[in-house]
């Protein structure tokens, strides 16, 4: 049986903070907290030899880690800072063919959906979006829902694997398989993926899946990667032009000496930088696989349980996270009571009890979301269910 005080303790989390918003950013272990902290102090101590001599296989060594920890081979993954970079790989450069359409839904984040739109507006083709079902009473339901979207028009389907809204998991792998059937470039906003759920991106058949690794997966702010899959690579083009632009293409996907292959280096070489981030990843897959992705699932299964328990119908809220099991993780949210201002009574959580939660934007929201994860236990959750009162009394409009 997991010690989940034991991994409590073994998180930099400040004892005066009760914090349930990992679905946004997660604090981080001790162990990937002091890797990162050594590695800047090395940095500071000679920053020309840590970018340029000695970073390269450390650097590789990440990166395969990581491609073992979310089922796909390294040279498939180009490092970024965040999704958002990642998306943004895509979105500036890939080019669609003239009567086409983009899909996406209508739970997507809304910067992803500026850059989508900009995207569509400068290629002249329509984003269309398609309204998911709230309560679907299984994964099929899911899956029927955009394919019924799918028109001869449809080149590219953009859509989140987790949802931030309400934290359905979609399923993924059938929505893939019927894209690629149609011909349908699949971008995936895969931000809640990485350290929530098991991973095999090979298996997922996705052309793409963006994520970041500060949320689930816990590492320092400034990791994330963009997965491609093969024959994809020519689909993109790096959005900056540094010195890792110009390579020898017959060897794009051959090692070089700065911990990628030529063709990853073309992404990821921004000028100079600090790789710190990605240099703990390794750390970070060892600590989450320590527990066990799927004592991890459950306990987010566990979690979430409780807080649909004590939340739902609490002065008002109205669940909106699906209850089949496979479509619900971490995330929990409700639909906020008319009348009362999810800002405000956030704010008042926050400077009154230091309890950190979100309020996300939604055309029926907003939405009052908790993100709890494995560092999170049963009496912080019911510590917030006493204070919801106060906090909404306060927040009335």
């Amino acid at each position: 049986m997991t010690n989940w005080n034991a991994v409590r303790d073994a998180v930099y989390k400040n004892p005066a903070v009760t914090y349930l918003n990992a679905g946004s950013i997660s604090i981080t272990p001790k162990v990937v907290y002091e890797q990162a902290c050594q590695l800047r102090e090395v940095m500071h101590g000679n920053p020309v030899d840590y970018v340029w001599r000695t970073s390269g296989e450390p650097l590789w060594k990440a990166r395969c880690r990581l491609a073992q920890f979310i089922g796909t081979s390294p040279e498939r993954l180009i490092l970024a800072q965040n999704v958002s970079q990642a998306i943004n790989f895509i979105t500036t450069s890939l080019k669609l063919p003239a009567g086409s359409e983009v899909l996406t839904t209508d739970h997507e984040y809304l910067a992803m959906r500026w850059s989508w739109e900009r995207a569509t507006e400068r290629q002249n083709v329509p984003l269309r979006t398609v309204q998911l079902p709230i309560y679907p009473q299984s994964p099929d339901e899911l899956t029927q829902a955009i394919v019924r979207a799918f028109t001869p028009q449809t080149k590219l389907l953009f859509i989140s694997h987790i949802l931030y809204t309400t934290g359905m998991i979609l399923p993924l792998k059938a929505i893939c398989a019927a894209a690629s059937k149609q011909g349908i470039i699949t971008v995936i906003d895969g931000a809640h993926g990485p350290g929530m759920i098991p991973l095999e991106l090979d298996d997922l058949g996705a052309d793409f899946y963006a994520t970041n690794l500060h949320k689930w997966f816990m590492s320092p702010n400034g990791a994330g990667f963009l997965y491609v899959k093969p024959g994809r690579e020519e689909l993109i083009a790096p959005w900056q032009v540094s010195w890792g632009y110009k390579y020898d293409k017959s060897k794009a996907h051959e090692l070089a000496e700065y911990g990628s292959t030529y063709w990853q280096r073309s992404f990821e070489f921004e000028g100079t930088r600090d790789i710190t981030p990605w240099l703990t990843i390794g750390t970070g897959a060892d600590f989450l696989d320590g527990i066990g992705k799927d004592v991890i699932r459950q306990r987010h299964h566990e979690l979430s349980s409780l807080v649909r328990e004590k939340f739902n119908g609490l002065e008002g809220l109205e669940l909106v996270t699906p209850n089949h099991p496979e479509l619900r993780g971490g995330l929990t949210a409700f639909r906020m009571p008319k009348g009362v201002d999810g800002h405000k009574a956030r704010q008042h959580l926050w400077d009154k009890y230091r309890i950190e939660i979100n309020m996300v934007p939604h055309p029926d929201g907003p939405y009052f979301r908790l993100s709890t994860h494995v560092y999170n236990m049963p009496e912080e959750i019911e510590r917030l269910a006493s204070l919801v009162p106060e906090a909404f009394a306060v927040a009335k409009l």
